[in-house]
């Protein structure tokens, strides 16, 4: 019977509502709470701003009479003295000060009233301090208004405060709204960006396969066979240059250093059409066949010994060296007309020209390529990045909506990425 009669008197707490709110709907709800905060300042600062008007009318009042205030007979003569000095400037002070009259939003007007309240303070403890013994009553009037002031700008401090400390925190909740909504634009852009970069991967890959079997499928072209051939024309007659080259150095080489020991031996016996002669074919080859009387007749007598067989047997007459040489150098040359005929015969191959093209598109190809998988691991790296910073201001925008006096639940918070 007891537990009945408790059941039937026992009342249930209620439970805590939780409003909710949709994602999309975030921005003009938090409009509206700087409204409410706006209209809630609006109302709880009214009567602080109108006793505060009030109270500026009755200091502007207290001064002005104060201007024609008579001293206290009883009062020491130095001392009145100094008040009576001291007046105009603190009256003149106080009036400036209090000209100004404030107005505008509640913010606003309290940056005034504070002002105010901050000068009349100062000029109280400054000039105002002697006046008190002479002008008592006017002073008392000033202090009680001044202290009236006081108490309705620090009244309004407190309502200025947490109206802030509100402002802030619905501005928090903006601040993370926007940084999901830039982060959901982010990684949609990224994405796309992700995509054209896997695409571009994969047409230059395909680019580069094709290019591949291009060149391998040219080994069936009709004009093959025609290229092989003188490819290797053209390596054959390059082994014969080198040879030529090589002997036209070597007798070149054996000439030279003869013909500079017959030139030292002409200097020797002052003999200078010899000098001369000499000189010019060891500068000039052309000038060998017109010096070759004048080192063999230095051989003849003995005045140049030649040291082996190459050199006995190029200057054992004036043709031998001569005619070794023009026809090396003939034969160099035919050469070089012959594989320059045989390169422009392979340059116009159909099959060489695709070669080439072929070869000069691959490195390219292998470039952008490169090129798109770097930019590919990059915007990778930045969807992980991103997707980390949408899971930390998702969190964040929860904390800071549950942090209202009223904890509001987001209902449909966009899934993470």
């Amino acid at each position: 019977m007891f537990k009945q009669l408790r059941d039937l008197f026992h009342r249930a707490e209620p439970e805590e509502e939780h409003p909710e709110l949709s994602f999309d709907g975030i921005p003009s709800w938090l409009d509206s709470r700087e409204e409410e905060i706006a209209r809630g300042l609006e109302a709880a600062t009214a009567s602080s701003r109108d006793a505060i008007s009030a109270t500026l009318v009755s200091l502007r009042e207290a001064v002005a009479r104060m201007e024609t205030a008579e001293t206290d007979d009883d009062t020491h003569p130095r001392l009145r003295d100094i008040s009576r000095k001291t007046l105009p400037g603190f009256t003149r002070s106080m009036s400036q000060i209090l000209s100004r009259e404030p107005s505008g939003d509640p913010e606003t007007f309290y940056a005034a009233a504070a002002e105010i309240l901050k000068g009349v303070l100062k000029t109280m403890k400054g000039q105002g301090k002697y006046l008190s013994s002479v002008y008592p009553g006017e002073v008392r009037e000033l202090r009680d208004a001044v202290r009236d002031l006081g108490r309705e700008v620090n009244a309004m401090t407190e309502a200025i405060g947490r109206a802030r400390e509100r402002r802030e925190q619905v501005e928090g909740v903006r601040e993370a709204y926007e940084a999901i909504v830039r982060i959901r634009d982010d990684y949609a852009a990224v994405s796309a960006n992700l995509r054209d970069h896997a695409a571009a991967i994969g047409e230059l890959e395909d680019a580069i396969r094709k290019a591949g079997e291009g060149l391998a499928a040219l080994r069936d072209h009709p004009d093959y066979a025609r290229k092989i051939e003188l490819e290797e024309r053209i390596r054959e007659i390059r082994a014969e240059e080198e040879m030529v080259g090589r002997e036209i150095g070597s007798l070149r080489s054996t000439a030279a250093h003869l013909l500079r020991k017959a030139g030292k031996v002409a200097e020797r016996s002052g003999d200078r059409a010899a000098v001369a002669a000499i000189s010019l074919a060891v500068d000039a080859e052309e000038g060998i066949e017109a010096a070759m009387p004048v080192v063999l007749d230095m051989v003849r007598r003995g005045d140049l010994a030649l040291k082996n067989q190459e050199e006995i047997r190029l200057f054992s007459d004036p043709e031998t060296l001569p005619a070794a040489l023009r026809d090396a150098i003939e034969r160099g040359r035919d050469l070089e007309m012959e594989r320059k005929k045989e390169e422009a015969a392979l340059a116009a191959l159909q099959v060489v020209v695709e070669e080439e093209r072929l070869r000069a598109a691959l490195p390219d190809l292998q470039k952008r390529r490169e090129a798109a998988i770097a930019a590919k691991a990059r915007a990778e790296n930045r969807l992980d990045s991103l997707r980390a910073e949408y899971a930390r201001e998702c969190e964040n925008l929860r904390s800071r909506m549950t942090g209202f006096e009223a904890r509001v639940t987001i209902v449909d918070l966009p899934p993470q990425p």
